[in-house]
């Protein structure tokens, strides 16, 4: 299960801390840590630039600890400000007792009767101890329930059942009833400093989860909306928090069509991703592939996707690539035209350029004729002389997308 505030008395900081009251609470799950003490001062005023919400910014979910600061001249303080925490969905308080030994009866009794977990905790512990202890603890169990074996079951659609529901049950993200995953990936990605960063972002915590695959990273976004601006709405406070603002997000722009050479083709950031459609929460297995496969797909096409159903002839190739019959489809296709690069340039040509002969000679500078002298000898070769047009560029479709799939994963 997730990280609850029962496992926090077993960390090393949480053994420091005194239960007051709130001890059939002990089960609520913990996503965070969270300090508050100006947060509550009555009469602060906020820098515009700050944005401040407490609303906002503080995730449901969270443990709290304080000195109970702001509460300094007037303890009567306490007890709203413990109400509203506990409105607000946090987890458990724990104080620091520097300005109170003990609080007003009135808390003690609201917190017991709420079940709302309340701690005391001396001198000699510091916040810092505290925040490092539970933020470890809250990324350990994502790692393990998310573990890249855990995740290339997912990917290769073998998980059970039993097996996704404790993923669903133990990470701390507690899911929506709407995900999307995305895959983030290249060379210029620093998913180490990412993954350190992430956990520390204000307001995220409670909708989207970050782990890592490979030399990559894969995103979950969660909402209670199904429409895909909501969710690209989450991704895109992450890559900005994350300093991945330039990333080509796909949700963001049609993917463009390229021809090999096109020198009007985008410049790529470095930063590669694959997104699912929005799925089900029960699905998230199904969203994990479906972003593994939109990011497969653009990096075989060289081009970014909007969205896995944006992928096309993909949405049939990459699940069935297992299959040793697919690869065998497309070497039949493929090896016989190798020995010739002129053939093996205007097939690529032809079938990023969506068949269209004239797009296909003017991506490789050359007069349309010559296209369709090179056509005939595929044809020839691959023993194709009698199919119609729409047929010869979907079978050379579906071999360079296989052969290019396949060049991608074996990179990995």
């Amino acid at each position: 299960m997730a990280l609850t505030v029962k496992d926090i008395l077993e960390l090393p900081s949480g053994q420091k801390m005194n239960l007051l009251a709130g001890g059939k609470g002990l089960s609520r799950p913990v996503v965070s840590v969270e300090i508050a003490d100006y947060e509550f001062a009555p009469g602060i005023a906020f820098a515009p630039s700050a944005e401040f919400d407490l609303e906002k910014d503080m995730e449901p979910g969270s443990f709290i600890i304080t000195s109970f600061l702001f509460a300094k001249d007037d303890p009567s303080l306490i007890l709203s400000a413990v109400q509203r925490l506990e409105s607000m969905g946090m987890a458990g308080l724990a104080y620091k007792q520097i300005i109170y030994d003990e609080l007003p009866p009135e808390v003690l009794e609201f917190a017991e009767g709420k079940r709302f977990p309340l701690f005391s905790f001396g001198k000699t512990l510091w916040f810092e101890n505290i925040i490092f202890d539970i933020m470890y603890a809250v990324q350990f169990d994502d790692k393990v329930y998310l573990s890249e074996e855990k995740i290339d079951t997912m990917l290769s659609g073998h998980m059970s059942r039993s097996e996704l529901d404790i993923i669903l049950k133990g990470i701390s993200l507690k899911l929506r009833p709407f995900v999307t995953v995305t895959y983030i990936a290249g060379n210029q990605l620093d998913a180490g400093r990412c993954l350190r960063s992430f956990y520390q972002i204000k307001g995220i915590l409670s909708k989207a989860l970050l782990v890592r695959y490979e030399d990559g990273m894969f995103l979950i976004t969660t909402s209670g909306r199904s429409d895909r601006e909501s969710h690209r709405i989450i991704r895109r406070e992450v890559f900005d928090a994350l300093g991945l603002s330039d990333a080509p997000d796909a949700s963001d722009a049609p993917a463009p069509r390229n021809a090999p050479g096109d020198p009007d083709a985008p410049k790529s950031s470095g930063i590669r991703t694959g997104t699912s459609d929005v799925r089900d929460a029960r699905e998230l297995d199904q969203a994990f592939r479906e972003s593994w496969f939109c990011y497969v797909a653009g990096m075989a096409e060289g081009r970014p996707f909007s969205g896995y159903g944006e992928t096309g002839i993909c949405q049939v190739i990459l699940p069935a690539f297992a299959n040793s019959e697919t690869r065998r489809f497309a070497d039949a296709l493929l090896d016989p035209l190798e020995k010739s690069a002129d053939l093996m340039e205007t097939v690529r040509a032809y079938t990023s350029c969506g068949g269209e002969i004239a797009a296909a000679a003017s991506a490789l500078h050359c007069h349309p004729n010559t296209i369709r002298y090179r056509l005939g000898r595929v044809r020839e070769l691959t023993g194709l002389p009698d199919v119609t047009d729409s047929e010869l560029f979907m079978q050379l479709k579906t071999a360079v997308v296989i052969r290019d799939a396949a060049a991608v994963l074996h990179r990995k």
